[in-house]
């Protein structure tokens, strides 16, 4: 049986809670203020955004950052989302934008596509594709912050 998952109409910004795959219910409140904040939109077909996400797990901490990732695989992949993150076992949130409202909120248009804001939800940096240079930028970004 599913958990039951929040349709997104307005941007993940401006959310009060956001129901996860992996965490439940999320009180956005609890988050910004507190840490940085990278929001990340992928898909299990795209190679290169798990890589980024596995990447970003691995690393999150050091960085001292919030991770929300966005799934764009859509409701008729439900169940393969579903069982896909059990085995990655991340240890971050991850949401189910089933009709792209989030995706197409953000100008999204390829994947991987992330963000970093700072705790006071400023745009630092929009990332399209990850590379190992981009974890040095990060860091980077969040000392300057």
């Amino acid at each position: 049986m599913f958990k039951a998952f929040v349709l997104f109409t307005f941007a993940l910004l401006n959310s009060r809670e956001i129901k996860t795959f992996n965490y439940g219910v999320v009180d956005m409140d609890t988050i910004w203020g507190k840490k940085p904040v990278y929001i990340s939109f992928w898909a299990i077909w795209c190679t290169n955004c798990v890589k980024e996400l596995d990447k970003i797990n691995k690393i999150k901490d050091s960085l001292n950052i919030v991770v929300i990732a966005i799934n764009e695989d859509g409701q008729r992949k439900l169940s393969r989302v579903d069982a896909f993150i059990k085995t990655k076992k991340w240890d971050f949130p991850v949401v189910m934008d089933f009709d792209q409202s989030l995706m197409k909120s953000y100008g999204v248009s390829a994947l991987p596509t992330s963000f970093l804001y700072s705790k006071e939800k400023k745009l630092l940096k929009r990332f399209t594709g990850f590379s190992t240079k981009d974890k040095e930028l990060l860091k980077k970004l969040l000392v300057e912050e």
